[in-house]
């Protein structure tokens, strides 16, 4: 274990999340209350660190309400995009799965919540955002089906072996991609692009130098994967 909170974070991501429905209020994770209104609410596919109460924290400080409600996705999975993020972290982007069935989460957010985490998603540098009609999605009992948000990788899945690689730290059923957690994967880029400079150096470097990120970027992208989804139009 690193004593380094910036490595920490990079390592840690998709970070710890509720395996059930719950509120971020008041910078607290609290019981999901039903009254909560949803329908005035815009539902956002958090595949990633935005389904987890620190990273809502970061993102939208203490004062937000942010209902947040768990959900399985099917025919997809979640894999690891070709990029890294300003944090050190190879984030998450959704894919085609057949036969799978992912554990996701959506975040029900207002319109100005909304144009909030678009900022934080690097919208038109490494994401975009698409909105779609018919996902194959289980919302929970006596929710209606409603078209969902989700951001969607620019450069697609990072597959230095030719395939995507999903998230471990990510359940799934089906899955017929192999699998890494972080810290493999932040080991396996290490080794692949890190010049023999040990990890943590490596790495906190990277953190501290967008120009550096964005080379490494370069590099990931020409081992990536196209990303089929066509079920949703950008906006």
């Amino acid at each position: 274990m690193t004593n380094n909170p910036e490595i920490a974070r990079a390592l840690g991501y998709p970070y710890p999340a509720p395996s059930d429905d719950f509120l971020f209020r008041g910078g607290n994770v609290e019981a999901f209350e039903e009254k909560i209104h949803l329908t005035d609410r815009i539902p956002v596919l958090a595949v990633g660190s935005n389904r987890a109460p620190e990273q809502l924290l970061r993102k939208f400080g203490d004062d937000a309400l942010v209902p947040v409600t768990v959900a399985r996705l099917k025919d997809h999975d979640v894999v690891y995009s070709a990029h890294m993020a300003s944090y050190g972290s190879i984030p998450a982007t959704l894919a085609p799965s057949p036969g799978t069935r992912v554990a996701v989460s959506l975040t029900w957010l207002t319109p100005d919540q909304l144009e909030r985490m678009h900022e934080t998603e690097a919208i038109g540098v490494n994401y975009d955002y698409g909105v779609a009609q018919d996902l194959e999605i289980e919302i929970g009992d006596g929710r209606p089906k409603v078209p969902v948000g989700c951001y969607l990788g620019r450069r697609g899945a990072y597959a230095p072996d030719g395939a995507p690689i999903a998230l471990a730290e990510v359940e799934a059923a089906g899955r017929i991609f192999g699998s890494a957690t972080q810290p493999e994967m932040l080991s396996r880029v290490h080794v692949d692009h890190g010049d023999d400079e040990p990890f943590e150096a490596w790495l906190g470097a990277l953190i501290g130098d967008r120009d550096a990120r964005g080379r490494l970027t370069a590099r990931l992208a020409q081992k990536a994967v196209p990303i089929d989804l066509s079920s949703f139009t950008t906006r």
